[in-house]
């Protein structure tokens, strides 16, 4: 089982949860009144492992630049960023550095939210 972690305002089309629902676990609302979006939903989503990465193929292309989407489990760190997804270890190394540099090139995220991705929710 994987925790996918998706902030609502970092879709093209929230209709793609509606592919999810059946995962859905709770959903956080935060005020982030500096930001171009000053309400965030965030919705964390319980996925069978078997059925993540057919998910993560259409998110790839939802996702906004600037954001990322995350799933974990205890083993596995997926990162999606626009037009691609990356399987890491929990824990940095250096695989993570094309998940970096292909953020901050190609999906414009800032390289400070890339390099400290949260295993949480």
């Amino acid at each position: 089982m994987f925790r996918l972690g998706i902030i609502e305002e970092s879709l093209k089309d929230i209709k793609i949860l509606d592919t999810i629902k059946q995962y859905f676990f709770s959903q956080r609302i935060e005020n982030i009144p500096e930001d171009e979006y000053p309400v965030w939903h965030t919705n964390e989503y319980h996925v069978p492992d078997e059925k993540l990465e057919g998910l993560l193929e259409s998110l790839k292309n939802e996702v906004k630049e600037t954001w990322y989407v995350h799933a974990f489990n205890d083993k596995k760190l997926f990162v999606v960023l626009k037009g691609r997804y990356f399987i890491l270890p929990l824990n940095r190394d250096d695989s993570w550095n094309d998940m970096i540099d292909y953020g901050v090139k190609e999906a414009k995220v800032e390289r400070h939210f890339l390099e400290n991705i949260p295993l949480h929710v």
